[in-house]
C-alpha cells in the first residue's frame, strides 16, 4: 500500500505580503495626521456711539375725556323726536330730543292768565286803597276801612309776584321739553326710542354726550421723580408753578399708543395736584393733547414721557445689549480678538440705541452681528461695520435672524 500524499505548503501569500510591505510602508509615510482647526468666527463689531440725547420720565395711562355729560329728561313726557345720528358730532345748543310740548304749553298759558287777573285785581285794589287814604286824610273815612284797602292792595301785589313766578316756571318746564347739546362732541346712540314714556320719576337717561377735542391723560408720578423735578425747578426759578419749566409755559410731554413705538402726539402737562398720596407714594398729574383730528379716544391705553434734561451719553445697538439673571451685558472683542463680556448699565431708548450710563466707551469694539457665534473667551474674527447711529431696526432684525 502506497502512503498518503501530503499537500505541499502554500508560500505564495508570504512572498507578496513580503514583496507588497515596504511598498505600502514608504506611501504612508507621505501623509500627515495632524489634526487643523477651523479659523475663528466671523463677526460684526461697532464702536458705541457719544451724542447729545434727551433723558425721559416714562409712565403708562389711559385717555380721558375732559367733559362726559350725561343727558337726562328733566321733565316727565313721552318721547317725541329723536333729532341727531348715533355716534355723530354735534355743535353746543344742537337740538337733540323733544318732549312732547303739548302739556306744557297748556301750563304757560293757564299761568299767564292767572297773571293777568291778578294784574286787574291790583288796579281794583290800588284804587280802593288810594281812595281809603284820602278819605281817612280828610277824617271822612275810618281808619280801619283804610288799613284793610291797603293791606288787599298788598296781597295783590304779592300775588302778581306768585303768579309771575309760575309764568316762569312753566315756561322753564316747557324749555326743559328740549334737550339741547350743552357742549361740542360726539354723542352716543340713544338709549330711548321716541314714543316711550321719560322723566317719570327719576331723570331718564337719553344719551350720553363726549367731548372729543381736548384729550387729556392722568399719571401717578413717583415720589423719587417728583422729589428730581421738584429741586430741578427750585434751583432754575422758585417762582414757577407746578408742572412749568418757564414763566407761563408748562412742560412737554409725548404719547405714543399700543400699536406703534415711536411717540407722534404732543401735549403738555397742564395740572399738578397739590397732594402726595401716602399710601401710594405718588401725585397725580395730568396732560392735555389738543386731538385736532379726533384720532385719540378715552379709554385707550398709552405711554407718556416727559423730557428731563439733556446731556452727552454714549449710546449701543439695543440689539447689543444682551441679558442674563445677572443683568444687562455686551460683548466686546478686545485687542487680543478675544470676546470678553462687560456688564453695563442702559438708560432709555434713542430710536434703534440704547443710552449705556456705564460698562462701554466709543473706543470699544461691540459684537453687534454674529452674537450666537461669539463665545466669551474664543478668539474671533473682527470685522467693523459702519456706526452704530447708521444702523436701522430693520437691519438689526435682519442681523438678528442671520445669526439664527
Amino acid at each position: 500500500m502506497r502512503p498518503a500524499l501530503r499537500p505541499a505548503p502554500i508560500v505564495a501569500a508570504p512572498i507578496l505580503a513580503a514583496v507588497l510591505l515596504p511598498a505600502g510602508t514608504s506611501a504612508c509615510t507621505h501623509k500627515s495626521n495632524a489634526f487643523a482647526p477651523p479659523p475663528p468666527p466671523k463677526v460684526t463689531v461697532a464702536h458705541p456711539v457719544q451724542k447729545e440725547v434727551t433723558h425721559y420720565l416714562e409712565y403708562t395711562g389711559t385717555i380721558e375725556a375732559h367733559q362726559v355729560v350725561d343727558l337726562r329728561a328733566r321733565v316727565p313726557g313721552f318721547l317725541d323726536k329723536v333729532l341727531f345720528k348715533p355716534g355723530a358730532k354735534v355743535k353746543k345748543d344742537d337740538l337733540l330730543f323733544v318732549i312732547d310740548k303739548r302739556t306744557y304749553e297748556a301750563a304757560v298759558k293757564h299761568a299767564e292768565a292767572q297773571l293777568e287777573s291778578d294784574r286787574a285785581a291790583l288796579q281794583g285794589a290800588e284804587a280802593d286803597a288810594k281812595i281809603a287814604e284820602e278819605l281817612a286824610s280828610q277824617r271822612a273815612g275810618s281808619e280801619i276801612d283804610r288799613i284793610i284797602k291797603l293791606a288787599r292792595r298788598d296781597s295783590a301785589k304779592a300775588a302778581i309776584a306768585a303768579a309771575q313766578a309760575e309764568v316762569d316756571r312753566t315756561r322753564l318746564d316747557l324749555e326743559f321739553c328740549e334737550v339741547r347739546a350743552p357742549l361740542e362732541g360726539r354723542i352716543t346712540k340713544n338709549f330711548v326710542d321716541a314714543g316711550n314714556l321719560v322723566g317719570q320719576g327719576l331723570p331718564t337717561l337719553l344719551a350720553t354726550l363726549v367731548e372729543s377735542r381736548p384729550m387729556y391723560v392722568s399719571v401717578d408720578i413717583s415720589e423719587s421723580d417728583l422729589l428730581t423735578l421738584r429741586r430741578a425747578r427750585m434751583q432754575k426759578d422758585p417762582s414757577l408753578e407746578p408742572g412749568q419749566i418757564a414763566p407761563g409755559e408748562w412742560r412737554p410731554v409725548d404719547l405714543a399708543i399700543a400699536d406703534r413705538g415711536e411717540f407722534s402726539f404732543h401735549g403738555h402737562v397742564d395740572y399738578v395736584d397739590p397732594l402726595l398720596n401716602a399710601q401710594t407714594s405718588t401725585i397725580r398729574v395730568r396732560c392735555r393733547f389738543e386731538n385736532e383730528d379726533e384720532f385719540l379716544l378715552p379709554g385707550l391705553f398709552v405711554r407718556l414721557r416727559f423730557p428731563t434734561a439733556t446731556g452727552t451719553a454714549v449710546l449701543a445697538p439695543d440689539t447689543a445689549l444682551l441679558s442674563d439673571q445677572a443683568g444687562r451685558y455686551a460683548l466686546v472683542v478686545d485687542e487680543h480678538d478675544e470676546v470678553q463680556v462687560h456688564r453695563v448699565s442702559v438708560g432709555e431708548l434713542d430710536g434703534s440705541l440704547r443710552v449705556v450710563s456705564s460698562g462701554l466707551t466709543t473706543g470699544d469694539r461691540l459684537v453687534v452681528n454674529g452674537l450666537l457665534r461669539a463665545r466669551p473667551g474664543a478668539k474671533v474674527q473682527a470685522q467693523m461695520e459702519e456706526p452704530a447711529g447708521r444702523a436701522s431696526p430693520a437691519e438689526a432684525k435682519d442681523a438678528q435672524a442671520r445669526d439664527k
